[in-house]
């Protein structure tokens, strides 16, 4: 990009625009620039039209009015893609993260080939419905992730090394990033949701699996071979049931979709396919002493893997959401006991915040990460 100051890469700057509007100052700080460097470094992206600069704002205090700058809503377009075992779910968005569009679609197979073909039709479908080009992709899905591109391990898919990113991109010719769906949802939390401006932050979320999400100077922890945060199989109650690979009361067995279901339906002596949590939290199901055991296990169970993930990394904040949080709602008390009794007692008190949930939380979650990616690509221009 003509213009951009030497030695400073001008996504840098646009990368933390997105994450939401921040005066030069704020900027600056950031990224360890004085302002009269962050006034150069920002003019091409003004002048290319990728970010605008608000009208004064007066602060609180005494001092000159503050201007944010902020990225231009038209200025690109992303695509959020979610996979799961039988569904596909797409949202297209703007860089601020409304919802444009959104698409659902069911998956009749599973081989990599075929959804890649899935994806690609499904991203043309909402450009024409739109009526706007999408700029980049991003796909989540319950699996380990390598470098955002590669899937290793997807077993609700039977995928091993799968080359994803590679794949959709040669597709739709649009640059495409690919990561574990939780992380995904995590990163959107931090850019645009209450997690903004916290740090350490971390998302939990409970329901057909068990997982976690940790942001940390705005950056998703990933680990060394993608699957940072998979905590579904830490033992919790070790003379509890076991999980379906053989687990004995791991996290997985007792707070899990499938874990809740396959306890209720032993109790109830029926198959767990006739069930659904929502059942379990009417009034009649849940009045039964068997039953409200269940419910109150799985909400323990779901405390002391909260509690203990607060204790490893302090966070600022924990947002736990998912399928599964309906459980936590209702038995709040159990749950949040559990968390207060796994804190040090020098240790300050950590807010949890129990989120409702959406689908299409999922989606946005993976337009964050093609959101980013768009950022590295113009920012390179």
């Amino acid at each position: 990009m003509e213009g951009a100051v030497r030695g400073l890469g001008t996504r840098a700057l646009l990368s933390l625009i997105c994450a939401g509007p921040m005066s030069r100052g704020e900027l600056g700080r950031r990224l360890g620039l004085s302002a009269a460097t962050t006034t150069r470094a920002v003019r091409p992206l003004i002048e290319a039209r990728l970010i605008e600069e608000g009208p004064p704002a007066q602060a609180g205090g005494p001092g000159r009015p503050t201007r944010l700058l902020a990225v231009v809503p038209t200025s690109a377009t992303v695509v959020g893609i979610k996979l799961t075992d039988h569904r596909l779910y797409a949202v297209l968005t703007d860089p601020l993260g409304q919802v444009l569009a959104s698409a659902s679609q069911p998956l009749t197979v599973s081989d990599a080939t075929s959804v890649t073909a899935l994806i690609a039709s499904v991203v043309a479908r909402l450009a024409q419905r739109s009526g706007r080009q999408p700029d980049a992709i991003g796909i989540s899905l319950g699996a380990a992730v390598v470098e955002r591109r590669t899937v290793v391990v997807a077993s609700f898919l039977g995928w091993r090394d799968v080359p994803l990113a590679d794949m959709v991109g040669e597709a739709t010719s649009l640059p495409c990033v690919v990561a574990n769906d939780v992380r995904a949802f995590a990163y959107a939390e931090s850019w645009y949701g209450t997690g903004r401006g916290q740090d350490p932050f971390a998302l939990v979320t409970f329901g057909a699996g068990i997982g976690c999400g940790i942001a940390v100077g705005g950056e998703i922890v990933s680990g060394a071979r993608g699957a940072a945060g998979s905590v579904g199989h830490l033992p919790v109650a070790p003379s509890g049931p076991s999980c379906e690979i053989g687990h004995a009361g791991c996290a997985r067995a007792l707070a899990s979709t499938a874990g809740i279901l396959r306890a209720a339906a032993e109790h109830l002596g029926c198959g767990a396919e006739e069930l659904s949590v929502e059942q379990l939290l009417s009034p009649p199901l849940r009045e039964d002493p068997g039953i409200d055991e269940v419910l109150r296990r799985a909400a323990l169970a779901a405390g002391r893997v909260v509690g203990s993930l607060i204790a490893f990394i302090d966070p600022e904040l924990v947002v736990v959401s998912g399928e599964g949080v309906g459980v936590l709602e209702a038995y709040r008390e159990t749950f949040e006991e559990e968390v207060v009794s796994l804190r040090h007692w020098s240790a300050a008190p950590v807010p949890v915040v129990l989120r409702p949930f959406e689908f299409a939380e999922w989606g946005r979650g993976a337009a964050a990460l093609a959101l980013e990616r768009w950022a590295l690509v113009a920012g390179d221009r």
